[in-house]
């Protein structure tokens, strides 16, 4: 800066002219101000970790000559200042407990982290338990180097187990359907089984099997049954297919007449297998052997435990039971009523067990009570264009 001074007239004397002082005036830190520079401008996150790069601002040569040597000392020792502030954050002093400032020295460097830190083998900091289950890992892999003839016994014993747990379980497979094959032999020759004359001269030119059992005599039939159900009862006699073959077995004895025989094995596999999934079969055969004695109040007691609730499965075949059992004993009011409690549980113009049946008893006993039946989509006609009549 220029300073001028001004020349005030005196009183009594001439004015002077003004007089200007053109000497330079000492030049401080503070009328030179550095540029400042910005972080994005810079491109470091932190200005004061690395050397002053500012510019400064270049001086005339007569200020640069003239300048004071105390604002020189004070730029040197604020660059020795930033240049120890740096240094200690490159390499951060650690302290000791119970030390003084002028006794810390360097921290202890750390492996920076890798990308395989399987391959980075480091000590533990004191006072760091190590992990259990990383210790345990490693004394197993150690054991496994030092014992390889153990380790391998164990991996065969435990193959052998797997291997016969699947061939057990897949013998047991082979097993169940060995029986099952003889268990469905045996009821398809007993429930469809079909004598026909001179069989082997009418299907010696067939080339696909037969869809039904079908023998040459009643005898050969019976043999068929019996055949099948021995062997079951031999191969595999606690099998879930032979207890199912009971009811086979009192099946047969029923069809033969022998109901005596037909009520004990029906009421031994009640007794036996009292929730088995075929238990209203067993039930419905012990109604049916205590029919053919012609105990009928014995026969509608067994029928109760048959109907269990409205809407249940099998409620409309035990209504039947319970109407034809109550008609053969004489009680044709009683079996009317069972009739039309059947109708108005299942409408006789739906598909049930018995509806059929129950129509044709109505139609005797009541023929008013009976419904019409639903005329065909088709008319009375019958489908005429099929060739098929009404």
């Amino acid at each position: 800066m220029v300073a001028s001074r001004l020349v005030i007239p005196q009183p009594g004397g001439h004015a002077q002219a003004p007089s200007v002082d053109t000497s330079p005036s000492p030049v401080s830190d503070d009328d030179v101000k550095e540029p400042e520079t910005s972080e994005s401008e810079a491109g470091e996150p932190d200005e004061a970790s690395r050397p002053s790069r500012r510019r400064r601002r270049k001086r005339p040569a007569d200020a640069e000559a003239k300048g004071d040597a105390s604002s020189e000392g004070a730029d040197a020792a604020k660059a020795e200042g930033e240049g120890k502030a740096a240094l200690a954050r490159i390499e951060p002093v650690k302290k000791v407990a119970g030390a003084s400032d002028d006794d810390a020295g360097p921290a202890e460097r750390r492996d920076l982290p890798k990308w395989n830190r399987a391959r980075v083998k480091r000590k533990a900091p004191k006072g760091e338990e190590e992990d259990a289950f990383q210790t345990t890992v490693r004394k197993a892999g150690r054991g496994i180097l030092q014992h390889p003839a153990a380790v391998i016994g164990l991996i065969v014993v435990a193959a052998g187990i797997g291997a016969g747990a699947y061939a057990w379980s897949q013998a047991g497979e082979a097993d169940r359907a060995k029986s099952t094959t003889l268990l469905s032999t045996a009821a398809a020759y007993e429930a469809r089984g079909q004598v026909v004359e001179d069989l082997a001269e009418q299907t010696a030119d067939r080339k696909r099997p037969l869809s039904r059992p079908y023998v040459e005599s009643e005898e050969e039939l019976r043999q068929k049954v019996d055949a099948a159900l021995a062997d079951l009862e031999a191969k595999d006699p606690d099998s879930p297919a032979n207890e199912v073959a009971d009811l086979v077995r009192a099946a047969r004895l029923a069809r033969a007449s022998d109901f005596e025989a037909a009520e004990k094995a029906y009421r031994s596999f009640i007794k036996r297998l009292p929730g088995h999934h075929l238990l209203f079969m067993a039930r419905e055969g012990l109604v049916l052997a205590l029919e053919g004695q012609e105990r009928w109040d014995d026969a509608l007691a067994e029928v109760e435990p048959m109907l269990g609730q409205e809407g249940d499965f099998y409620r409309d075949q035990a209504l039947w039971h319970r109407g034809r059992l109550l008609e053969a004993a004489g009680r044709s009011d009683e079996a009317l009523e069972v009739y039309k409690q059947y109708m108005a549980e299942y409408p006789l113009d739906r598909s049930s067990l018995a509806a059929d049946q129950v129509r044709a008893r109505l139609e005797e006993l009541d023929p008013a009570s009976v419904p019409a039946l639903p005329e065909s989509p088709m008319g009375m006609g019958g489908l005429g264009g099929l060739g098929i009549g009404p």
